[in-house]
């Protein structure tokens, strides 16, 4: 029934660090208080917010590259979608 699926080692890892980075989000928030903060994104943010809009933008960025080059490989896009999660969790 499921034979056209073959699953990529990026869709685990990208499933692992969402289920790894929530807890640890949520613990981050309780132990530090931490407040909402102005980044790049020119709107304030929470830790939380940060990381949901980093993970729709790794979907994002994958999806539109399956999209438009579906022969590339998917290794390129996801760095780079990786990347764009850290700057955004970081500097967002």
């Amino acid at each position: 029934m499921f034979e056209w699926i073959h699953v990529q080692w990026q869709v685990f890892f990208g499933l692992g660090l969402f289920l790894i980075f929530i807890p640890i989000i949520a613990v981050i928030n309780v132990k530090w208080n931490l407040v909402p903060r102005k980044g790049f994104m020119q709107m304030t943010t929470t830790l939380g917010l940060r990381f949901f809009i980093g993970m729709m933008a790794l979907i994002y960025i994958n999806i539109i590259s399956l999209l438009v080059i579906p022969s590339f490989p998917l290794t390129i896009p996801f760095a780079a979608s990786v990347v764009l999660l850290f700057a955004i969790m970081i500097w967002g």
